[in-house]
């Protein structure tokens, strides 16, 4: 190991805090904290664990918004020894139970919801279903007496409080991610102190990350891609911008107020901050735009590098540490996501038996180049993944994609979002693409609607260009020079959004819900 790296990411963190103790750090909408700041508040809220009897090892599940108070109780977590376990704060007391439950939680960080009768409801359903788990509530105001009260103004919690003791080795686990349950089950992968003390540092000196940029931090901290992102800015010695809630107004307002810098989101994040842009707001700070969670389509890629003048690098990856990356303009502009090291990635067929170049298979990651690991349920230990079947040593991501000649690889969706129309298959992903490409498109999302005769249909769903109607046929007409016949919408229906994940990705079971209650015209067949 380098002599300068860091061994854990307490370390990581305590050299930044040591470095630029008067620096801002961190900027959400009720606190401005520096970097030493950060530092004495996570040192408190490690004393409250260690006075809550909360143990180096045990897992905390942290149910916190885009707020100062997530990223200090990661920073507390991990100078203590103890296991950040991300979950979404929006989660229900089900969701939360099971997360608990799987990672044999001590104690659970809560911040109250939106529920004026009982903000409460969620964790005390929580701590019925897992009993003897601990809760600290972020909140300055009154809740039940048996939860502990935590705020940054440092009310509720007891005035004398232990030293937290000695902090994590780099072979600890410092953070379990649990998936968003796209490909099935939630899984909880498991990231450890010293092999993200190198990767995320490392990401920061290659995007070139300093204590003059300013991060928008939008996408969510208890995401995989959020949580390195932020953690890359402040491993960089730069300031967060938090928010807690996306809307293209409220993040370019950000951009304005604050100087962002570094920009990050998936393609429809980039697509509705460009719809919004306005003269009322300043851009021209932005130096870098991180895309991720989808294609982007070469249109987008030129408004980004022509309106907000800013570089754009594509990240394609997942929670279980996967993942490639580009910055080459050509690479970007080719709708790649990068060139792997070779023998890292392969393309499978339904057999997994491997492809050839340029044909469209699922997108498998070495095992021996990326080890997946997962928390194992019960005991609390950590282990492998039960082994898959042929063969074992690949990760198989549920994603379909294609490498070229030179080694680039191309992201095509998800497996099981294809359509398949009287067998066959189509890209949802390709149909969004074209119809984004059209005026009358504001946004788009595209899904299969069963048919008693070809099976699955395919229907558009269209959020409007301000001043326009699209209809079924003018989409058709737009479409028919770009797309094969069979791949064209035999359904449109207009909403007044595209539901979508806190990610960017579309919210499929939303989004069928909305179409059954919306209005959809349908071709008609001769």
């Amino acid at each position: 190991m380098d002599a300068d790296q860091p061994p854990t990411l307490a370390d990581a963190l305590a050299a930044a805090w040591r470095r630029r103790p008067g620096r801002e750090a961190l900027v959400c909408p009720d606190h401005r904290l520096t970097y030493g700041a950060m530092a004495r508040a996570a040192h408190r809220l490690a004393g409250i664990y260690a006075w809550y009897g909360i143990a180096p090892g045990d897992r905390i599940v942290c149910a916190v918004g885009n707020r100062c108070e997530h990223l200090v109780a990661m920073a507390a977590a991990w100078s203590y020894g103890a296991v950040h376990v991300a979950a979404d704060h929006r989660s229900t007391g089900s969701e939360l139970t099971a997360i608990a439950a799987k990672t044999g939680a001590a104690a659970l960080l809560y911040e109250p919801s939106g529920d004026r009768q009982n903000p409460f409801r969620t964790a005390a359903e929580v701590r019925r279903r897992v009993p003897g788990l601990r809760v600290v509530a972020v909140t300055e105001h009154l809740m039940p007496n048996d939860y502990l009260r935590w705020s940054l103004t440092g009310d509720g919690a007891p005035a004398d409080l232990p030293s937290p003791g000695v902090g994590p080795a780099p072979a600890d686990p410092a953070v379990v991610f649990i998936s968003s349950g796209t490909t099935g089950t939630p899984k909880a992968t498991v990231g450890f102190h010293g092999n993200l003390a190198r990767r995320w540092p490392g990401l920061a000196r290659w995007q070139g990350f300093g204590p003059e940029d300013v991060h928008l931090v939008q996408l969510p901290l208890s995401h995989g891609f959020g949580m390195m992102m932020a953690l890359a800015g402040l491993l960089g010695g730069g300031r967060l911008v938090l928010l807690d809630h996306f809307s293209p107004e409220s993040a370019l307002r950000a951009v304005t107020d604050e100087g962002v810098t570094v920009l990050n989101g998936a393609p429809a994040h980039f697509t509705m901050l460009l719809d919004r842009l306005g003269e009322r707001h300043r851009v021209d700070s932005v130096r870098l735009a991180v895309g991720t969670a989808g294609r982007f389509p070469p249109g987008l890629v030129n408004a980004v590098w022509e309106r907000f003048g800013a570089d754009l690098t594509i990240m394609y990856g997942s929670s279980e540490a996967v993942g490639v990356a580009t910055s080459d303009p050509e690479d970007v502009l080719r709708g790649s996501v990068g060139r792997p090291e070779p023998g890292s990635v392969t393309i499978v067929g339904p057999d997994r038996a491997p492809l050839p170049v340029g044909e469209v298979g699922e997108v498998a990651f070495s095992r021996g180049v990326f080890p997946v690991r997962y928390w194992t349920e019960g005991d609390g230990a950590v282990a492998p993944r039960q082994p898959e079947p042929r063969p074992a040593e690949w990760y198989y991501s549920g994603d379909l994609g294609h490498l070229d000649e030179q080694g680039r690889l191309y992201i095509h969706g998800r497996i099981k979002h294809q359509i398949d129309r009287g067998g066959l298959k189509i890209d949802p992903t390709e149909v969004e693409l074209a119809l984004l490409r059209c005026p009358e498109v504001a946004d788009a999302a595209v899904l299969g609607r069963p048919d008693p005769v070809v099976g699955e249909t395919v229907c558009a769903c269209v959020r409007p260009a301000d001043g326009h109607v699209p209809t079924l046929a003018g989409v058709r007409a737009a479409l028919a020079g770009v797309l094969a016949p069979f791949k064209l919408p035999e359904e449109l229906c207009l909403l007044d959004e595209i539901p979508r994940t806190a990610i960017g990705k579309v919210d499929l079971p939303w989004l069928r819900t909305a179409v059954e209650a919306a209005p959809t015209e349908r071709l008609v067949r001769g």
